[in-house]
């Protein structure tokens, strides 16, 4: 089972200025933006390693929300948690990047598990 750090997942107040901050200071480029249903707004500031997830959300508190991972086999994955007496925090849902699961580390750090779609790894993961 392959499992990679994608990126770290912010909840800002202020999208423009969060991405004027990661792009003009920190030298991290724009890459795809996503506008919710719900309200919500995504960035992804990609740099040569892992990006930055950037979300304007009044749906969650301001800060790290979460480190994204990439793992080519998910259900393997979480099974392989559960057998060391981890449990995912809720069901495995579908998203537009494929199907995604939490689960919580020894100190409580959200981790989220990703099996990207091909599509998406096309697109996103060259």
């Amino acid at each position: 089972m392959k499992v990679k750090v994608q990126y770290a997942t912010m909840i800002v107040s202020d999208l423009e200025k969060s991405t004027a901050f990661y792009r003009d200071l920190m030298g991290f480029v724009p890459g795809y933006h996503v506008d919710l249903p719900n309200g919500a707004r995504i960035t992804i500031m990609q740099s040569e390693g892992a990006a930055v997830e950037l979300i304007e959300s009044s749906d969650y508190p301001l800060g790290l929300y979460s480190v994204g991972t990439d793992v080519n086999d998910l259900d393997g994955m979480i099974e392989k948690l559960e057998d060391q007496g981890y449990q995912i925090t809720g069901s495995v849902v579908t998203t537009t990047v494929g199907r995604q699961a939490f689960v919580l580390d020894p100190d409580g750090n959200r981790i989220c598990l990703i099996e990207h779609s091909d599509q998406y790894r096309n697109m996103y993961m060259k």
